[in-house]
C-alpha cells in the first residue's frame, strides 16, 4: 500500500483499491520523528537503532504505509502525518510511587510501643549527650591547680568524685566553693549548669 509522503514533512494518505460507496471513515496516525526516535500518535517512545524499528521506518522511508497502521477493512482510508520534531523526546516524569506501608489508627496502641520508663531512659539519655562540655578549673587546697572537662548535666557530687579520684587517699571531709565572694557548693544533686559553675574556677577548702 503506498504512502505519498516525504519522511520528514508533509502528510501521505494510503488507500485501498476497493472504492464502495458509503467510503467508511479515514483513519489518521500522526508520527513524531524526534532527534532520537520517533512515536506513533499517543505510543510509547520508540529509538531508530532498535532493530525492530527498521521495518516500520523502511516503510515509512519507500513511502509505504506501515503494515501495523493498515486498517482491518481494507476499504478503509489511512492517512498519516510526518510531523519533525527538532529535539530529543522529553523523559515523561516519574510518578512517586504510593505508600505501602502498613497503616494504625491514631489512639491505637502498638505491639511495639516503648515502654514508659524505658522512654524516660531514652530521654534522660539523649539530653545528657546533648549536653554541652564545659571546662572547670580546681584549685586544690596545696594550691595546685587543674583544669577538667565536664557535661553541663554532671553533678557538684560528680565533680568531688574527680577530685576523690584524682587525689585519693586524702579524704573527702572537704568543701568546695565557688563565685565571689566564694559560696559553698553543698547541694550535690545540682548540676553544673544549675550551679553556674561553667567555665569558672571551683576552690578545694579543708
Amino acid at each position: 500500500m503506498a504512502v505519498g509522503v516525504d519522511i520528514i514533512t508533509g502528510h501521505g494518505r494510503c488507500e485501498s483499491a476497493e472504492f464502495d460507496a458509503p467510503q467508511p471513515p479515514e483513519d489518521i496516525h500522526n508520527i513524531y520523528f524526534w532527534t532520537n526516535g520517533f512515536t506513533v500518535n499517543d505510543g510509547p517512545f520508540r529509538s531508530f537503532v532498535n532493530p525492530a524499528n527498521a521495518s516500520f521506518l523502511k516503510s515509512i522511508k519507500n513511502s509505504d504505509c506501515p503494515s501495523e497502521l493498515e486498517p482491518a477493512d481494507k476499504r478503509s482510508k489511512v492517512n498519516v502525518n510526518l510531523i519533525q520534531k527538532k529535539e530529543k523526546y522529553p523523559e515523561p516524569v516519574k510518578q512517586a510511587a504510593p505508600f505501602q506501608g502498613g497503616g494504625k489508627t491514631l489512639g491505637t496502641p502498638s505491639d511495639n510501643s516503648t515502654p514508659p520508663d524505658a522512654t524516660a531512659a531514652v530521654a534522660a539519655s539523649s539530653t545528657e549527650t546533648a549536653s554541652k562540655t564545659v571546662t572547670v578549673k580546681i584549685w586544690f587546697v596545696d594550691g595546685s591547680r587543674i583544669v577538667a572537662r565536664f557535661n553541663t548535666s554532671h553533678t557538684i557530687a560528680d565533680v568531688r568524685a574527680f577530685i576523690d579520684t584524682r587525689r585519693p587517699g586524702e579524704g573527702s571531709d572537704y568543701t568546695l566553693q565557688a563565685g565571689f565572694p566564694p559560696k559553698p557548693l553543698d547541694d550535690l544533686t545540682r548540676t553544673i549548669e544549675e550551679a553556674g559553675i561553667a567555665n569558672s574556677v571551683i576552690i578545694q577548702k579543708v
